[in-house]
């Protein structure tokens, strides 16, 4: 399958562990500023490039204030899919 988003060059080896591996799910526990907001916008940005229906993805946090990042962040990674998507 080829995904439109090119993953290796916008990730570092770790995260790219995390965004590849989709089967069930996936804890992320990391420091301030190390990428795992940006790595759960690409999972699921993936996740919907290998067919999985976004109402059967479920994320969780623990604030408003990062659900709200999260959510846009995810918008971004979707709207960018869509601009790229030659339907």
């Amino acid at each position: 399958m080829s995904f439109k988003i090119d993953y290796e060059r916008e990730l570092n080896e770790r995260q790219l562990e995390v965004v590849k591996s989709l089967n069930g799910p996936y804890l992320v526990i990391a420091g301030a500023g190390s990428g795992k907001t940006r790595i759960i916008a690409y999972r699921v940005a993936r996740m919907i490039e290998e067919g999985i229906k976004p109402r059967n993805i479920l994320l969780i946090t623990f604030t408003k204030k990062a659900a709200r990042e999260m959510r846009e962040r995810i918008d971004g990674s979707l709207a960018a899919l869509a601009r790229q998507d030659p339907r």
